[in-house]
């Protein structure tokens, strides 16, 4: 993990990443976040492989006793990997969470009703001093996932939309080559988006038109450093990934060659196709 930091007035990152096994791939970003609102709220429980960093960075931002809420943006391994130790450490925080991330999440441990505050898309949490929105992103690749849109730091919190492959771990999305973002940014998206090929593009954008609307000035997602001023950019190149290449990712033969060729010191390209 890195340092967590502030993203938004209030709002910090605890941000990892992951190497992906592939020349030309860098890193993918992994973050949950903190808003220290009036009833301070936890959004997703980071990686269960590296527990115990991501919980001591957790309790150097906040006592976990404090925590009033633990919004699951979605139920997937990387959003979900601590929370029974969250649980356990807040014993009177809430899941934030719709009724199908119930379902999910169940069948990887004891969940019950008692302990969630079920949410439908377009509802609103009252956390005191702010209101977050459930709006589920543009794409994404679980029916739970719910992101929030936070009131007063102007911040969408968007689960996996608008994530990228990026080189290395930064601490800010400007801080990405631009054409190595832009690339990081298709690839991401459509692997792991793939049914993007198969909307129809009126409508699309008119999903779109709900997070242009909303006019977020902070990005947070869950898989890109954080994002400040670059809303109208990443949802111009969403409204671009129905008509792009498909992902296709690597067979076994493809992956032997890739790597006989960097163990021969040479650098493919990994394109997924």
């Amino acid at each position: 993990m890195q340092r967590p930091f502030e993203v938004a007035p209030e709002t910090f990152i605890l941000p990892s990443s992951l190497p992906v096994p592939l020349p030309g791939f860098g890193h993918i970003p992994i973050n949950s976040y903190l808003i220290k609102s009036r009833e301070p709220v936890l959004i997703d429980t980071g990686m269960a492989i590296e527990k115990e960093e991501w919980l001591k960075a957790l309790e150097s931002l906040i006592d976990p006793k404090e925590l009033k809420w633990i919004w699951i943006t979605h139920d997937d391994a990387d959003h979900t990997g601590n929370i029974q130790d969250v649980l356990r450490m807040a014993p009177d925080a809430k899941i934030v969470t719709n009724i199908i991330g119930v379902a999910r999440m169940e069948t990887a441990w004891p969940i019950h009703l008692g302990q969630c505050y079920l949410m439908k898309q377009g509802e609103t949490l009252d956390v005191g001093d702010r209101t977050l929105t459930a709006v589920r992103p543009p794409v994404f690749d679980s029916p739970a996932t719910m992101g929030a849109y936070d009131d007063k730091s102007k911040a969408y919190i968007s689960a996996d939309c608008f994530g990228a492959f990026v080189p290395e771990p930064v601490e800010d999305a400007n801080d990405v080559p631009q054409d190595a973002l832009a690339q990081g940014f298709g690839m991401f998206n459509t692997a792991n988006h793939p049914w993007i090929h198969l909307v129809d593009n009126s409508k699309f954008e008119s999903v779109l038109n709900v997070v242009r609307e909303m006019n977020p000035q902070t990005i947070l997602s869950c898989h890109l450093p954080p994002a400040h001023g670059r809303t109208d950019e990443f949802l111009k190149a969403l409204a671009a990934l129905p008509d792009s290449d498909p992902f296709l990712g690597f067979n076994q033969v493809e992956v032997d060659e890739i790597m006989a060729q960097v163990n021969a010191g040479q650098a493919p390209e990994a394109n997924g196709s």
